[in-house]
C-alpha cells in the first residue's frame, strides 16, 4: 500500500481485496468507540444530523419496509424507533464488531444481517426506503452501488444518505480536511494510542467524488427528485 504527505496519509487502496482488509481492520479496531468519535469529531452535532437526514423519509405511513445499509452500531434503527417508526427495518453490514454492538443497542426490533454492500442479498422492490450513514466512501463500485439501491426499492421508494461532503471552495475544503486529520489523529492517540487510527476518514475522502457527483450518478441510476441538503458549506 502506498504511503504519501505529511502525515504519511495512505493513498485510498484502489484494489478492492486490499480496500475490504484495510476497512474489516479498522472498523473492527474502532467499534467499541465509534459512537463516542462520532459524537466528538461532529462537536455533538452527530445525533442532530442523522435525526434531520431522516426528516426526509415518507411521513404519511407509506414506510413499512426499510432497509438500513452500512448500519454499523445501528444509529438510524434506533432513532427511528424513538421517533415512532413501527415498520420492519433490516441492517446490514460487513463488519461483526459493529453488528454485535448494533444487536445490543436495538434489540429484537430489528433485523441484523452480515453483508457486503457490493452484493446486497435482497430481491428486488424489497423495501419502501433505505437509508445510509457514512458508507458510500467504503464501497469499490459507487455507481453500480447506487443502481443496486435503485433495483431494492419498490416504485416511489426513497434512500437517503448521510456522508460526508467535499465544500466547492477550495481553501474551505482543506480547512475541513485539516480539522479531521487535527483531530483524527489527537482521539486516535487518546483512545486508542495509535495516531492513524481515524486517518481513513481523510483518505477516503481524498478519493471520494463528492456530492455533485453522487447526485449525478444518482439520477443516472434511475433516481428522480435527487436534492442536496448540504450542511457547514457542504462538508456535511
Amino acid at each position: 500500500m502506498k504511503f504519501r504527505g505529511l502525515f504519511g496519509l495512505r493513498e485510498w487502496p484502489r484494489n478492492p481485496a486490499e480496500r475490504a482488509a484495510y476497512v474489516d481492520f479498522v472498523f473492527g479496531s474502532i467499534a467499541p468507540k465509534y459512537d463516542l468519535v462520532s459524537k466528538l469529531l461532529s462537536s455533538g452535532q452527530d445525533r442532530r444530523w442523522k435525526a434531520r437526514a431522516l426528516n426526509a423519509l415518507p411521513q404519511n405511513g407509506s414506510c413499512q419496509r426499510l432497509l438500513d445499509l452500512a448500519t454499523g452500531t445501528g444509529a438510524f434503527p434506533i432513532l427511528l424507533r424513538h421517533a415512532g417508526f413501527t415498520g420492519k427495518i433490516v441492517g446490514l453490514d460487513r463488519n461483526r464488531a459493529m453488528l454485535a454492538l448494533a444487536g445490543r443497542k436495538c434489540g429484537a426490533g430489528v433485523r441484523l444481517i452480515q453483508g457486503d454492500l457490493s452484493h446486497l442479498p435482497f430481491a428486488d422492490a424489497s423495501f419502501d426506503a433505505i437509508t445510509m450513514g457514512y458508507g458510500l466512501r467504503y464501497v469499490e463500485d459507487t455507481r453500480g452501488m447506487l443502481g443496486g439501491i435503485y433495483r431494492l426499492l419498490r416504485p416511489g421508494g426513497v434512500f437517503v444518505c448521510l456522508d460526508f461532503g467535499l465544500p466547492g471552495n477550495r481553501w474551505y475544503r482543506r480547512l475541513c480536511l485539516g480539522y479531521l486529520l487535527l483531530f483524527g489523529t489527537f482521539w486516535g492517540l487518546i483512545l486508542h494510542g495509535r495516531r492513524e487510527t481515524y486517518w481513513h476518514i481523510v483518505e477516503s475522502l481524498r478519493a471520494y467524488p463528492g456530492q455533485r457527483v453522487l447526485a449525478r450518478w444518482m439520477e443516472e441510476a434511475g433516481f428522480t427528485d435527487v436534492g442536496l441538503m448540504e450542511q457547514l458549506g457542504g462538508s456535511q
